[in-house]
């Protein structure tokens, strides 16, 4: 079974999060169960604390990543993304990574250019994020799959602004 975060933190299970919400139940939370405040208390008690403070901390970083947020939503209705086994992808999506990529070539030690299709490509994510919020709001079968698809490409965008932020630091 999965653990829900959203319970954890009394938050509602939805795509759409406030991050300074989350941020304060977290302190509020620790507060509670930082493992600290139970250094004379028995072993059983701090051994509950330690678990919960690390299910608060892992909550915490899958809530604030907007990709992993929408895999545990999934996760939470029963479905996989299966990221280890299904390895198709839309064509489409395929050929605009790899024009991106050509273009990343070429951009090669020239900042602006760089910078434009790094622009280009954050455009693109929020775009998918946009979607994927209203599929996860919808939440029909057919909505889960495409949360699905675009969870999993959002995977792919999420790598290669990585790489641009790498390119750009090089010729900075």
């Amino acid at each position: 079974m999965v653990r829900n975060y959203f319970e954890l933190f009394d938050l509602p299970a939805r795509f759409d999060i406030d991050p300074r919400e989350l941020a304060a139940h977290h302190r509020e939370l620790m507060r509670i169960w930082h493992p600290d405040r139970y250094a004379q208390a028995t072993s059983e008690e701090r051994r509950r604390a330690v678990a919960m403070s690390a299910d608060l901390n892992d909550g915490l970083k899958v809530l604030r990543d907007p990709v992993a947020r929408a895999r545990h939503l999934l996760a939470l209705r029963g479905v996989s993304t299966d990221e280890e086994t299904d390895t198709a992808m839309d064509g489409v999506f395929l050929m605009e990574q790899m024009v991106w990529r050509e273009r990343l070539e070429e951009a090669a030690g020239r900042a602006e250019e760089v910078t434009a299709l790094a622009d280009e490509v954050t455009a693109s994510r929020q775009l998918k994020e946009a979607r994927l919020a209203a599929a996860l709001g919808r939440g029909q079968a057919a909505d889960l799959q495409e949360a699905r698809v675009l969870v999993r490409e959002l995977q792919f965008l999420e790598r290669f602004l990585k790489e641009l932020d790498s390119a750009l630091t090089e010729v900075q």
